[in-house]
């Protein structure tokens, strides 16, 4: 639903919703996706991601560059794949940042200052057709990258700096080394 909302508003507000991939949900929107995937230049191959849209922890996520890999009739959602992340000690890595919406109008939201942040443990290689299929690489979930030999595991709740699940407030300090302005990302 998030995905569904976010593309009716940036049909409405295209300068304020381009922070996110073009998403599809499919099968309701595969005339549309179909169309997109179609008009791409020849010779230039886009990646999508595809999420069954009713799993977690990463079960049945997957990259493609072709159409014909995408079950049809199946509910799922699809996304341009953003092949350029930003990267920190070579590894794609996301936040779960938690927000209490406790009134849409007039909007009031409170947002938790802790979260976390999961780490692919795989260095990150823009996608090709060799590997595409390296989970570890292009996933960030926890319940894919635990298994992976090289998975640290972080084994103090004191010290959230290491290993591949760090506290959104260790990532914000190791960004702000790196020049990132953190309050402005907040």
């Amino acid at each position: 639903m998030l995905g569904k909302g976010l593309m009716k508003m940036r049909k409405k507000f295209q300068d304020d919703y381009g922070f996110f991939p073009l998403t599809w949900m499919l099968p309701s929107e595969y005339s549309e996706f179909r169309l997109y995937f179609e008009s791409k230049p020849k010779g230039k191959c886009r990646t999508y991601i595809v999420k069954p849209e009713a799993l977690s922890q990463g079960k049945g996520i997957f990259l493609t560059r072709r159409i014909e890999d995408i079950p049809s009739g199946e509910h799922l959602v699809v996304q341009r794949y953003l092949t350029k992340p930003y990267l920190l000690d070579g590894l794609k890595f996301d936040f779960r940042i938690y927000v209490l919406i406790a009134s849409v109008d007039p909007l009031r939201l409170y947002l938790y200052n802790e979260g976390l942040a999961r780490f692919a443990t795989e260095n990150y290689i823009a996608p090709t057709s060799e590997n595409m299929g390296e989970v570890c690489m292009h996933l960030t979930n926890y319940a894919i990258n635990k298994d992976n030999p090289k998975f640290v595991f972080n084994r103090s709740d004191k010290d959230m700096t290491v290993g591949h699940k760090k506290s959104v407030t260790a990532v914000f300090e190791l960004l702000a080394t790196k020049g990132v302005d953190v309050p402005k990302l907040k």
